[in-house]
C-alpha cells in the first residue's frame, strides 16, 4: 500500500529520488510539448551501395539515444541466467529466408524482442491509451504542500484553454485507440495479420537531419544520405501495416467541435499533409524494395459527426485536393474514407470504413511477401514512428509492448515513495484540525488501494517534522506485520530521522482467533499502556499509527489512554473494522481508488466481503484514471476432476501444477520481466521484484513438497523456465520486512537486485499491505461458486487479499469448469 509518496512537495526522501520517467522504449522520446526539442532519431535506413540484386538490406539503427532491449532470458539458475539466443522469427518460406537474413542483428533482436509472433498475431503500439493527469499544488494545517489531483470541474474552471484542450484530446484519442482495437480483434478471429501504430508522428523525424545523419555515416561506411521525413505539418498518425493490404496512413483531426469550418480546413491541412506523406515515404521509406506494398490515406475526425462531415463536403467547391491527397476518385469516396465520431459508435459503420479504406490498390501490390512485411515493420518502429503517451511526469513517454504498459500503469498507480498526488478526499482528511488539543484521533476506513496508509505516513512525518520524539507504530494482528514494517520504515526514511524516531510494537497476540481477548492479551495492552502514559509524562505527548488494524485493540488502547487523561495522537486504518459507538465520531470513509487501475478494481469489486458490504465500496474517483489498466490474464488449470485432455496439468489445486507454472512464467515473459531494457535515461521494464505469486499457500521452509498447500511444484515450473523465486513464510520476520522497505520504489528494489531479484511467492496474508505492478492468484475454487452454489473461495478472500494487492497487471490462474467432473 505505501508504494507512493514521492509528489509530496517539498516532501522528497533523497534517498527514493530517481529519475522522472519510469517507463521508455527502445527508440529516442520526443520532446515534451513546448519545451522539449525532439531528440535526435537515427537514419531512416541505410543502403548499402552495391545493392546487388536489390536485395532489402537495412542499417543497424543504433541511435544515439537509445539501444533496443535483448529478447528476455528463458533459460540459466535463478539470479544468475545467461541469455538464451533469441527464437525464430517466424517460419519462412525458402525464397524468402535470403532476404530476411539480411535483417541486421539489432534488427532481428528488435524484432523478436517486440513482435515475437509477427507472422501469426497482429499487434497494437501503444497497448493502450493513457490521460494526461493534471495536479495542483495545495497546502495542509501542518504548512506543508501536497500534491492533489485536479478534478474535472477544477480543469473546466480554473486552467487555460491549454490545459482543457489535453483532457478534450485524451478524449477523443482514447476512442480512436477502441476502435483500433476492435479492429484488431476482429482481424484476429478472421486471421489477419497487421501492426497497428495509433499514435505515431511522422513529422517530427525532420528536426535535426544534420546530425542524424552524419552519425549514421559515421556508424556505417556503406550508408549513404538517405532523404529525411521533413513533413510540415505535425499531425497525430494512425499508421496501419497490413501483411495482405499493404499500408494505411490517417491523418488524425483530434479538434474540431462540429464546427463546419474548422472541419473544412483541418481536412485540407489533412489532404495535403497525406499528399507529401505519400510520396515521401514512397521515396524514402519503400524506394528500395523489390516488391512495392500498396499505400493508402484515410483522415480519422473522432471529433466530427457524419452529418457535419457530408454538410462540409456538399458545400466544397473543389474536392480536388481532397480526392489527391486521398487517392480517390470522387467526393463520394472521400466521405467513404473519412471516420466520424459517430461512425466509431457504430460497428457496421466502422466495418464499413475499414473496408473502404483497405480495398483501394495506389500504385503497389497487395500480395506482400514475408521478407517485404518483416521489413516493413522494422522500418516503421525502429524507430521511424513516435509512440507517445502523456502522464503527469516529463518527458512524454513511449510505450511498445504489454510489458511497457504494465510498468507504466504500475507506476502511475502505484506510485514511489516521493511521487505521489493525492485526491481531495485524502487531502481533506490530512487538512482538517483535530477534534480538540488533548486527543487527536482517526479512523480510516474503507475498501484496499484507497491510500489509507499513505495518508498515516504522511501523518506519521508531520508528527516527526513538528518536533515529537517518538512516533509508535502499532501492529494489532499476524496479517498485519508487512503493513507496520511499511508504514515504520516510510514514515522513519520520509522524515530523515534516526531509528529511535519509529518503535514498532507488535500487539498481534491480544486476541485469540474468534477475535475474543486472552488474558495475556490484556497483560499485554495494560503494561503497554503503562509505558506509553510513562512516554507521555516526559514528552507531553504521545503518537500511535496502525495500520491494517483490529479496531477492538485499537478501541481498548483509545479508552485506556482517555481514562488516564493522557495526551495522545491515535491515527488507525483498516478494511474491515467493527468501531464501536463511542468511536464512530473519529471515522473517515476512503473510498476512491488510487492504487490500481479499473481494470484490477472491477475484480476486486467481486469479492464476496464487499458485495456483503463488510468492505466498503468504491466511490468514482473525480478524475479519470491515467488508464483502464491491461486486461486480467488468465490460465486454466484442468484439475484432477477434469475428463478429457488435461493438458500436462496435475494435482487438484493450482499451486501443486508445474504446467500452470510454466505457462505463468511464459506469460511473465511476454511482458518482458526481468529482461534488460536499455532505453533512455537508463530506465528499464518490470523485474523479477516486481512480481507476487499469491495463493492460500503455506510456504514455510519445513514442509514437505508433497503437501497439498505446498507451492513447490509450481516453483518449480517456474524456475524451469528461468524464472528466479523466493518463498517467504508466514513467520519469517526478517523476510517480510525486506518485502515492505523493497515496496518503497524501484530505487529501493534496485538495491536489491542481484542475489535477491526474484518472484515473490507468498501467502496472501504475508504480504497484506504491501503491492507490486504485477499479482499472480492461484485460485484454489471451481469458477464463481463452489458445487452447492455459495460464492467460492476465490471470491470471498482471494479477490481481496490478492489481486487488490497490484498496481497494473493480475493473472489469474484458475480452475477450468466444464461441468464434467466426476
Amino acid at each position: 500500500m505505501g508504494n507512493w509518496l514521492q509528489r509530496i512537495l517539498p516532501i522528497v526522501w533523497t534517498p527514493f529520488q530517481g529519475p522522472a520517467v519510469e517507463c521508455a522504449p527502445p527508440c529516442s522520446t520526443s520532446g515534451s510539448p513546448g519545451n522539449q526539442a525532439a531528440s535526435p532519431a537515427p537514419p531512416l535506413m541505410a543502403r548499402s551501395q552495391e545493392s546487388e540484386d536489390q536485395v532489402l538490406r537495412l542499417s543497424d539503427h543504433e541511435g544515439p539515444a537509445v539501444e533496443c532491449a535483448p529478447p528476455c532470458s528463458t533459460s540459466g539458475s535463478p539470479g544468475n541466467q545467461a541469455a538464451s539466443p533469441a527464437p525464430p522469427l517466424m517460419a519462412r518460406s525458402q525464397e524468402s529466408e535470403d532476404q530476411v537474413l539480411r535483417l541486421s542483428d539489432h534488427e532481428r533482436e528488435f524484432l523478436n524482442a517486440w513482435f515475437p509472433h509477427l507472422e501469426s498475431e497482429s499487434y497494437i503500439i501503444p497497448p493502450a491509451h493513457m490521460d494526461t493527469v493534471h495536479e495542483r499544488m495545495a497546502y495542509t494545517g501542518e504548512s506543508e504542500r501536497i500534491q492533489v489531483l485536479k478534478t474535472q470541474q477544477q480543469i473546466d474552471i480554473d486552467e487555460s484553454i491549454e490545459v482543457r484542450d489535453t483532457v478534450h484530446i485524451d478524449r477523443v484519442l482514447k476512442n480512436v485507440h477502441h476502435c483500433m482495437n476492435q479492429i484488431k480483434d476482429k482481424a484476429a478471429r478472421e486471421k489477419e495479420i497487421m501492426v497497428i501504430l495509433t499514435q505515431a508522428k511522422l513529422g517530427v523525424y525532420g528536426a535535426d537531419t544534420q546530425s542524424i545523419y552524419t552519425g549514421a555515416a559515421a556508424r556505417n561506411t556503406n550508408s549513404v544520405k538517405a532523404e529525411p521525413l521533413n513533413l510540415k505539418e505535425d499531425f497525430v498518425d494512425l499508421i496501419v501495416i497490413h501483411r495482405e493490404r499493404g499500408i494505411m496512413m490517417a491523418a488524425i483531426i483530434p479538434q474540431t467541435e462540429d464546427d463546419p469550418l474548422a472541419v473544412q480546413e483541418e481536412l485540407k491541412k489533412a489532404a495535403a499533409y497525406l499528399k507529401q506523406a505519400r510520396d515521401v515515404v514512397r521515396r524514402s521509406v519503400l524506394g528500395d524494395l523489390v516488391t512495392q506494398p500498396a499505400l493508402h490515406q484515410a483522415i480519422v475526425l473522432p471529433d466530427t459527426t457524419r452529418r457535419c462531415l457530408e454538410e462540409v463536403l456538399r458545400n466544397m467547391s473543389d474536392l480536388q485536393e481532397l480526392q489527391e491527397g486521398l487517392s480517390v476518385e470522387s467526393g463520394r469516396n472521400v466521405s467513404q474514407v473519412c471516420l466520424c465520431e459517430d461512425d466509431m459508435a457504430d460497428q457496421t459503420r466502422l466495418d464499413a470504413w475499414w473496408r473502404a479504406s483497405l480495398e483501394r490498390n495506389e500504385g503497389g501490390d497487395h500480395a506482400m511477401d514475408t521478407a517485404t512485411y518483416t521489413q516493413l515493420v522494422a522500418r516503421f518502429s525502429i524507430p521511424l514512428t513516435t509512440v507517445e503517451l502523456f502522464l503527469s511526469r516529463q518527458p512524454r513517454l513511449q510505450l511498445w509492448t504489454q510489458g511497457h504498459l504494465v510498468h507504466a500503469v504500475g507506476m502511475e498507480h502505484g506510485r514511489p515513495m516521493t511521487c505521489i498526488a493525492l485526491f481531495p478526499q485524502q487531502f481533506q482528511v490530512l487538512e482538517e484540525p483535530p477534534d480538540d488539543y488533548d486527543v487527536d484521533v482517526r479512523i480510516l476506513w474503507g475498501p484496499t488501494g484507497t491510500s489509507k496508509s499513505i495518508v498515516l505516513i504522511i501523518k506519521g512525518f508531520f508528527l516527526l517534522r513538528k518536533g515529537c520524539a517518538t512516533v509508535f507504530v502499532l501492529q494489532t494482528s499476524d496479517d498485519g506485520a508487512a503493513a507496520a514494517y511499511l508504514v515504520g520504515h516510510q514514515v522513519r526514511e520520509t522524515a530523515g530521522q534516526g531509528a529511535g524516531s519509529v518503535q514498532l510494537v507488535n500487539m498481534a497476540v491480544v486476541l485469540d482467533e474468534y477475535g475474543d481477548w486472552t488474558e495475556e492479551g490484556k497483560k499485554k495492552v495494560q503494561a503497554w499502556v503503562e509505558e506509553l502514559c510513562q512516554h507521555a509524562q516526559t514528552h507531553g505527548r504521545v503518537h500511535i499509527l496502525a495500520d491494517e488494524a483490529e479496531c477492538d485493540v485499537i478501541a481498548e488502547i483509545y479508552r485506556a489512554l482517555k481514562q488516564r487523561h493522557v495526551r495522545f495522537t491515535l491515527w488507525a486504518a483498516g478494511v474491515k473494522l467493527r468501531v464501536p459507538a463511542d468511536m464512530k465520531r473519529h471515522v473517515r470513509y476512503l473510498t476512491q481508488p488510487l492504487r490500481s487501475p479499473p481494470a484490477v478494481m472491477r475484480e476486486v469489486e467481486q469479492a464476496d466481503a464487499m458485495k456483503s458490504g463488510t468492505v466498503p465500496a468504491y466511490t468514482r474517483p473525480p478524475v479519470s484514471a491515467p488508464c483502464d489498466g491491461p486486461p486480467v490474464m488468465t490460465v486454466g488449470h484442468y484439475d484432477d476432476g477434469y475428463r478429457g485432455d488435461r493438458q500436462g496439468h496435475v494435482s487438484l489445486f493450482t499451486c501443486q501444477c508445474a504446467r500452470c507454472g510454466e505457462l505463468v512464467a511464459d506469460m511473465l515473459r511476454d511482458l518482458r520481466v526481468g529482461c534488460q531494457d536499455n532505453a533512455p535515461h537508463g530506465q528499464g521494464g518490470l523485474t523479477f521484484s516486481d512480481v507476487f505469486v499469491l495463493g492460500v499457500m503455506k510456504c514455510d521452509t519445513d514442509r514437505p513438497d508433497d503437501d497439498l498447500y505446498s507451492p513447490a511444484p509450481f516453483i518449480r515450473g517456474l524456475e524451469s523456465r528461468g524464472v528466479p523465486t523466493r518463498k517467504v513464510a508466514h513467520n519469517d520476520t526478517e523476510a517480510v520486512r525486506q518485502l515492505a522497505e523493497m515496496t518503497s520504489g524501484p530505487t529501493q528494489r534496485a538495491a536489491g537486485r542481484g542475489r535477491d531479484e526474484a518472484v515473490t511467492v507468498a501467502n496472501q496474508n504475508t504480504v497484506w499491505g504491501l503491492e507490486r505492478p504485477v499479482v499472480v492468484y492461484l485460485d484454489i475454487g471451481y469458477g464463481d461458486n463452489d458445487s452447492v452454489g455459495r460464492p467460492s473461495y476465490a471470491n470471498q478472500i482471494g479477490r481481496l487479499r490478492s489481486m487488490s494487492r497490484s498496481t497494473a497487471q493480475v493473472i489469474w490462474v484458475k480452475n477450468v469448469v466444464k461441468n464434467v467432473r466426476t
